[in-house]
């Protein structure tokens, strides 16, 4: 390593007992959600399991030995349910096989009040060596003065199994092209696609197409069938997913600039925007407003039309997409390319994750916590345990190792696949919360509904969405 001159020699595990199936109910909490309030004392337990005395002969080759016979313990803190906490504490003894020297204490619990507590541990300097972060509270712990967590390129950590223009992602650990933390899955928008009523209709999702396809490919449809619609999509889909990336492609900025505050989109961006989504209702591309009206949400799975497979597609995010698949499950489904514009100045779509793991720089053994993490992200024997308790993993590598083993969904491992390839603009946090967002669907349904024109809605949206701004500065 670049710091303490050590090179790791790894070696592969043995193999995992524990199979964990994505997408289902489950007990695991795959959210990034910190929550408030107090925490309930966390369980603390050293990692259980015999230190075998030979390394089993399996897997790619990673996880090697310490080179030093020092007794060393580390401690990992993490939040999460029942699959999640057998999951990783499996992986925990898997690791500990292969390395007798070093034994790790499992800190885990409820994600209440995770933070607040994490934030006093590390002003403090008594947090774990290894900590599991929400992405969304992850900043002020790295930047503004803040220096808790070490860059994980300054000990060539092996990033070379992830997609960098995922990983590289400040939503997702990287700050000022520092690596503070790893990202622990990907979640993100999709297509999901009626493959054979696509076929029948003619229309290819395969290959990237532009919103203006979509309104040809409309029209297409409703002469196919005049009781079908091309996209399966309500006000809160169209504001998030329509108006959010035609947005970031046509100027290449998130809505609004994290450090200035300043809106970045002008009245006549907006008139454009809302015009294309007038375009969308006009051209019965998408049901009418009145229709979706009672389908608000994470509800396009109710809508029966759906249900009988009057869509071509829908608008949907890795999070959904088997919920809606579920809902008419005699149906041939793909996940297809998402729209961008011509000329498009950024892809617009980003890819996040639900957690983010880093290594406290107050670590006293930062190879052996290292060592781990390469464990724990590039062993297949612990890609396999692990499988999708933490979300949609966030390698291609650890997503093919679970579907060969039945335990993530072939379209979940695609739609992650071209989730990452975008490699867009995340969202700013401040156009991202409800009262922002409130706005833009409103101006959405008024469009939709043909209350408002697009140079209202923009008008609209110009003077509430500056009062916003004025309200946080």
């Amino acid at each position: 390593m670049k710091k303490r001159g050590l090179s790791l020699l790894l070696v592969s595990a043995m193999a995992a007992g524990l199979l964990t199936g994505c997408g289902g109910s489950g007990s695991s909490t795959g959210s990034g959600n910190s929550g408030n309030g107090n925490q309930a004392e966390g369980t603390t337990a050293a990692g259980a399991g015999d230190a075998a005395a030979e390394n089993s002969g399996s897997g790619d080759g990673n996880g090697g030995g310490a080179g030093s016979d020092e007794q060393v313990t580390l401690r990992f803190s993490w939040w999460g349910g029942d699959d999640r906490l057998a999951a990783t504490l499996e992986v925990i003894e898997q690791f500990e096989a292969l390395h007798p020297n070093i034994t790790i204490e499992a800190e885990y619990g409820s994600s209440d009040g995770y933070t607040d507590k994490l934030a006093t541990q590390l002003a403090a300097g008594t947090a774990a060596d290894i900590i599991q972060v929400d992405p969304e509270a992850f900043p002020q712990f790295v930047s503004g003065g803040a220096d808790y967590f070490l860059d994980l390129n300054e000990y060539d950590f092996d990033f070379s199994n992830f997609e960098p223009s995922y990983y590289q992602q400040r939503v997702n650990g990287c700050f000022d092209g520092k690596q503070y933390g790893v990202p622990t899955g990907i979640a993100g928008p999709a297509m999901l696609v009626n493959q054979d009523l696509a076929d029948a209709i003619g229309i290819d999702f395969t290959q990237q197409y532009t919103w203006d396809d979509l309104i040809e490919w409309g029209k297409k449809v409703r002469e196919y069938d005049d009781s079908m619609y091309l996209i399966c999509a309500n006000k809160d889909y169209i504001a998030n997913i329509v108006l959010f990336n035609y947005a970031k492609q046509l100027t290449g900025k998130a809505l609004i600039d994290e450090n200035t505050k300043e809106f970045t989109l002008t009245e006549e961006n907006l008139q454009e925007i809302y015009s294309y989504i007038q375009a969308l209702y006009d051209n019965e591309v998408v049901a009418p407003a009145s229709v979706m009206a009672a389908y608000e949400g994470d509800n396009l799975q109710s809508d029966p039309n759906w249900i009988d497979g009057k869509y071509v597609c829908t608008f949907s995010y890795i999070s959904t997409i088997e919920v809606m698949t579920a809902a008419n499950p005699d149906a041939n489904y793909s996940v297809g390319m998402l729209p961008v514009m011509e000329g498009a100045l950024s892809n617009g779509y980003a890819s996040n994750c639900p957690q983010v793991i880093g290594i406290s720089n107050a670590s006293q053994h930062v190879e052996e916590a290292v060592m781990f993490l390469e464990y724990f992200y590039n062993d297949e024997t612990a890609m396999e345990t692990l499988a999708c308790t933490r979300s949609v993993p966030p390698t291609e590598k650890a997503r093919a190792v679970c579907e060969e083993n039945g335990l993530l969904s072939p379209l979940l491992a695609e739609s992650a696949n071209i989730a990452t390839e975008y490699g867009g603009i995340p969202n700013d946090p401040y156009s991202s919360v409800q009262e922002s967002k409130q706005i833009l669907m409103d101006n959405v349904e008024a469009v939709g509904y043909g209350a408002a024109s697009p140079e209202d809605a923009a008008a609209d949206t110009m003077q509430l969405m500056n009062n916003y701004i004025s309200s946080i500065q």
